[in-house]
């Protein structure tokens, strides 16, 4: 009678999971990302050793450009208030050399080392000639 009761019992459990939803089978459901970009999309804290200006901590927004599906935007760039474009190439940042508003020119690159860690050197030259060369490490 317990191996009755058992087997009664075991293939209602098999038909109960056998009804159960299987995400897999769901055509609504969103695929998951293949974005390399989205690994370094988040606000990031900044730690910025500036051979002119010295230490400085800001936060920096990162987002995804809307015109190239290899880049990223670097928001609050060298807490100048303006954005830094850089080429994403799995964990490696380009930032090429590029114009910075009104404020100067900038140019670099940097290592996504952890999940929660990007190391940045770069360059930026402000107004005649003042070149000043950063180290800063991205944390969130």
């Amino acid at each position: 009678m317990k191996k009755v009761v058992y087997f009664s019992v075991t293939i209602f459990g098999l038909a109960l999971a056998s009804c159960a939803k299987d995400s897999k089978d769901d055509p609504t459901a969103p695929s998951p990302s293949t974005d390399v970009r989205d690994q370094y999309v988040a606000y990031w804290n900044v730690s910025e050793n500036s051979a002119v200006a010295g230490i400085n901590t800001h936060t920096v927004n990162i987002v995804k450009s809307t015109t190239n599906a290899s880049e990223i935007l670097l928001n609050n760039f060298s807490n100048l208030s303006v954005s830094a474009r850089a080429s994403v190439n799995g964990t490696h940042l380009t930032i090429p050399y590029q114009q910075l508003g009104s404020i100067g020119f900038t140019q670099g690159s940097g290592t996504l080392t952890t999940s929660t860690k990007i190391d940045m050197t770069y360059t930026t030259t402000i107004g005649a000639g003042n070149r000043d060369s950063s180290i800063a490490v991205y944390t969130k």
